[in-house]
């Protein structure tokens, strides 16, 4: 763009080259000016769009909404992934004192060392009351609560692991042409 003045009111009026050889209205006076041939226009100043100006200035960052989504994301996989090593911890540090196949290992010993008596006494409490346990064995509790912990770590690094690719995702810049960069 080059700046021409108005031989009114002396105001500067922009002018793009397309505009050579023809007329412009002066913004400040209405009057019409005539712009100069685009030889005698290159001579003029260049004065600088406002718009290019702005575009060398602004940031290349990420736009507003994109930059909080982005922000958002980061926060919620950082929290749980840190949810996740917590969980993880809690894991990690129960000790299951048996499990159901020593606990049936040791019922077998048990009943080869009773006499034929016992065993037929078992039978019959096993055949008139049935086998259900009304309360799971304490063993068995914190087995459920260590695979409780195990499955909440891993509930929480597939949240943090999707938010964490999200992120990306969102934080991606295109270009102008649509091109990821």
């Amino acid at each position: 763009m080059f700046e021409l003045t108005c031989p009114e009111c002396q105001s500067k009026v922009p002018v793009t080259p397309a505009k050579a050889g023809g007329e412009v209205p002066c913004p400040q006076c209405d009057r019409s000016i005539a712009v100069p041939k685009l030889g005698e226009l290159k001579t003029l100043p260049q004065v600088q769009d406002a718009g290019a100006a702005s575009a060398d200035v602004a940031p290349r960052g990420l736009s507003g909404g994109r930059s909080m989504a982005f922000a958002a994301l980061g926060a919620v996989s950082l929290l749980c992934f840190l949810g996740a090593a917590f969980c993880g911890i809690n894991w990690a540090t129960i000790e299951v004192p048996a499990t159901s196949q020593t606990h049936l290992e040791g019922l077998k010993e048990t009943y080869q060392q009773l006499s034929a008596a016992r065993l037929i006494r078992e039978y019959q409490d096993i055949t008139e009351f049935g086998v259900d346990v009304p309360h799971p064995y304490p063993y068995r509790m914190i087995e459920l609560r260590k695979q409780a912990w195990g499955n909440k770590a891993m509930a929480f690094a597939a949240a943090g692991l999707l938010a964490a690719v999200l992120s990306v995702f969102v934080g991606r810049r295109t270009s102008a042409s649509g091109v990821l960069t």
